[in-house]
């Protein structure tokens, strides 16, 4: 067959589908190893962003233009270092493949024997996956001069790529490397789609229910290692050099990270990182252009979920994965804070809310990326006008994950100290159960009046420039408004911090000299000028 773009379009819709029904038990083979159970999310919502994007691509275009086209959305809407590691594997076969006209047995196994060598890219390969791939490629290096049709090819491929993953089960623990089923996943797709047959599916399904059912028990998302609070997505354009430099810092702090890119001919490149790190904002590249830089903290949610005593299991394709009973699956409600203070990236993070800071008018990508959840409702606070725009053109073409219930929900926030205030209150909420887009118009409901009322609580108001007593006092009375009795104060770049928090701190204490102050203060660091606000308690 002649090898083109139309095999990958029919993966990803492939892939899409199965990755949907697969992400629950994906997440708990995340969480038998007791880690942050996510796996299958990302991997799922990384499918849904590829069949998106390969609906506007011409199925007779060639091979790599439909990877190439995959690397560049894996770039802006992966998730995930599992969906890290899928980016790089296109973009190493996107690589050997060059300048071919036909994919041909021979380029074929050269494009697979670049599997585990990315040109533009870098993953820290788990120990599975490693093994995985690389037994694949040996199985086709292997095949020394029979040239077997290109279907062939892929299938042994995939197939070895199958083993390889049992072979790498854990025989103690029965784990089973949910990114290596990922991956294997993906691959079993690219393979049915060559030969047209839905039955490797089917089998690859079953093989996964044999290896579930050695070892199947609750899932447990633990807390992230020491040195790794804050999950960083970052999305780079400029050199090498750009990168290299935003690497070595990176490595100084002993990041875990994976990165995706791509350069061009003039070696101008764009790269997304995703990094895990307790220093969040020493992460921030610079020099290049930045396109994105989102933050959220790395810790699970209180818990992973309740049992529900059901005993229907897990089953997919007439395949029962799981024996156990299914846990019901707690998680916090999905909230973006948009801010231009670095000095509130981690406060806004604890709180529970996606990050984003310095929100960039060309990424609506990353804000249609952080609103993925299970039910379809998301809740961003903006900062400014560039950023509520941004927003707002969002949300416009967002479809309703229920009837008379947005997308996203934007909060009346205006400026970054109304932003934590519609963190704090609206972040820490759990989605009620049973969950899903069934609890769509309910959660709609708690977050409106969650960010209604802590607008209504909080009044903010901007400090003149260089710190006149007087103009602050009639921003203190200003902020008063709400009626508050705590107060926060935000110091810009431009500010003389100890001076200005000192003189508020005066003028407080002037207001009511028997109580004691109760004010929180942040370096901010943001352009523009210092923030103060009264809020209620």
């Amino acid at each position: 067959m002649d090898l083109n773009a139309s095999v990958i379009i029919e993966a990803c819709r492939a892939g899409a589908e199965e990755a949907a029904r697969l992400a629950p038990f994906l997440d708990d083979l995340d969480g038998w190893d007791g880690a942050d159970c996510d796996t299958g999310s990302n991997g799922a919502a990384t499918m849904a962003a590829l069949e998106a994007a390969m609906d506007s691509l011409d199925p007779r275009a060639h091979l790599r233009d439909a990877l190439e086209a995959a690397v560049e959305t894996i770039i802006r809407r992966g998730l995930g270092h599992s969906g890290m590691a899928l980016g790089a594997l296109f973009e190493a076969w996107a690589g050997a493949l060059g300048d071919e006209h036909h994919v041909t047995p021979v380029v074929l196994r050269r494009m697979i024997a670049a599997s585990l060598s990315p040109v533009a890219s870098s993953i820290e390969w788990s120990d599975a996956l490693a093994e995985m791939l690389g037994g694949a490629v040996r199985e086709i290096q292997d095949l020394g001069a029979t040239l077997p049709e290109v279907e062939d090819v892929f299938s042994r491929f995939s197939s070895q790529a199958q083993i390889g993953l049992v072979e790498a089960t854990n025989e103690a623990t029965g784990r089973i490397d949910p990114g290596g089923a990922f991956v294997a996943l993906v691959l079993a797709c690219i393979d049915a789609s060559m030969r047209g047959d839905a039955g490797i599916l089917q089998s690859f399904t079953a093989m996964l229910a044999d290896l579930a059912e050695r070892h199947s028990r609750a899932p447990e998302a633990a807390p992230p290692p020491p040195g790794r609070d804050f999950t960083v997505d970052i999305i780079l354009e400029g050199t090498q050099e750009d990168l290299d430099a935003l690497l070595a810092r990176l490595g100084g702090l002993g990041a875990r990270l994976s990165y995706v890119g791509r350069v061009d001919l003039f070696g101008m490149g764009e790269w997304r990182l995703h990094v895990d790190t307790s220093a969040p904002l020493a992460a921030h590249p610079t020099s290049g252009q930045v396109i994105r830089f989102q933050v959220c903290d790395a810790r699970p949610d209180a818990q992973i979920g309740i049992d529900e005593l059901a005993d229907e299991g897990l089953s997919h394709r007439g395949v029962r994965l799981l024996q156990r009973r299914p846990m019901r699956r707690v998680e916090r409600a999905r909230v973006i804070a948009c801010t231009s203070a670095p000095g509130l990236v981690e406060d806004l993070a604890r709180a529970g809310a996606v990050v984003f800071l310095d929100l960039c008018s060309g990424d609506a990508a990353g804000i249609v990326s952080a609103a993925t959840s299970r039910t379809g409702v998301t809740l961003v606070a903006t900062c400014d006008e560039a950023s509520a725009s941004l927003v707002g053109t969002v949300a416009s073409v967002l479809p309703s994950p229920a009837p008379g219930v947005p997308a996203i929900l934007r909060a009346g926030s205006r400026d970054d100290l109304d932003v934590l205030a519609v963190a704090r209150a609206c972040a820490p909420l759990f989605v009620p159960q049973p969950g899903g887009v069934e609890a769509a118009p309910t959660l709609a409901r708690m977050l409106r009046d969650g960010a209604h009322d802590a607008l209504a609580s909080c009044a903010s108001a901007p400090l003149p420039p260089g710190g006149d007593p007087e103009g602050i006092a009639e921003a203190l009375a200003e902020a008063s408004r709400s009626g508050g009795d705590s107060w926060r104060l935000l110091i810009s770049r431009d500010d003389d911090g100890p001076y200005t928090v000192a003189t508020v701190r005066q003028l407080l204490s002037t207001r009511d000299a028997s109580s004691t102050i109760d004010l929180e203060t942040w370096d901010g660091g943001q352009s523009g000028p210092s923030l103060v606000a009264g809020c209620a308690s």
